[in-house]
């Protein structure tokens, strides 16, 4: 029996530490917790429009569309509104023997930039920027996730870079029918740079700088 409470206090926190450790232990961001390893990357887009032609659906624009979007250009405005699915995967599904069990994305800052260049080269502009308006569950069966973010700009954000014809063609490869290919002229034009927080049963951890999301699956770790 213990006569000094802080002697009985003391050992109940080492308790709990134990048990959260052997609880997570085969995790491996760098080094407490496998949490830190959840991957994203870029998935697919939804309901893409530009000056509201809407180009899921489409593998050209026809004249009169085309028409539409040189007048919203030369008006001195473009607007561009879609859905950005971020597909992610929490690895912690069990199979390393402790159990799967969900993360909390509880931060996730970011910046999505387009390449305006449809040659080899890589030349991104920024067009847009958000944050996560609630904590988001990940649940940990090793499936993929959408995370899905609301896009909106105006295309003569990109005008420096681009004309018009040039950025439709972009448009239509980002949006349009076959938006859904993972190629570097389809979804390999679009990048974000997000500040991501992961909420854990020990804290909040941080991604170390900025997690570039792209085709392939990042977590932030060394060799993605």
């Amino acid at each position: 029996m213990f006569h000094d409470p802080g002697k009985l206090f003391r050992l109940v926190c080492v308790l709990a530490a134990s048990l959260i450790t052997a609880s997570l232990s085969g995790c491996n961001p760098a080094d407490p917790l496998e949490l830190l390893s959840c991957s994203f990357r870029v998935e697919s887009t939804e309901s893409f429009t530009v000056a509201g032609i809407e180009l899921d659906d489409l593998g050209s624009l026809g004249p009169d569309q085309i028409a539409d979007v040189l007048y919203y250009w030369s008006s001195g405005t473009c607007p561009v509104t879609f859905t950005l699915n971020v597909g992610v995967q929490n690895p912690n599904d069990g199979s390393g023997g402790t159990g799967g069990f969900p993360a909390t994305l509880s931060g996730f800052d970011w910046d999505l930039y387009l390449d305006a260049d449809s040659g080899d080269s890589w030349d991104t502009t920024w067009v847009a920027s958000g944050s996560l308006a609630d904590p988001w569950t990940i649940p940990g069966d090793g499936e993929t996730h959408l995370l899905v973010l609301d896009i909106a700009f105006d295309a003569l954000m990109l005008a420096d870079a681009m004309g018009p014809m040039a950025f439709i063609d972009l448009a239509l490869a980002v949006g349009g029918i076959d938006s859904e290919l993972r190629d570097a002229d389809h979804l390999g034009r679009l990048l974000i740079g997000a500040d991501v927080e992961i909420g854990t049963p020990i804290g909040e951890i941080e991604y170390p700088g900025t997690l570039w999301i792209h085709l392939d699956w990042n977590n932030g770790q060394e060799g993605d």
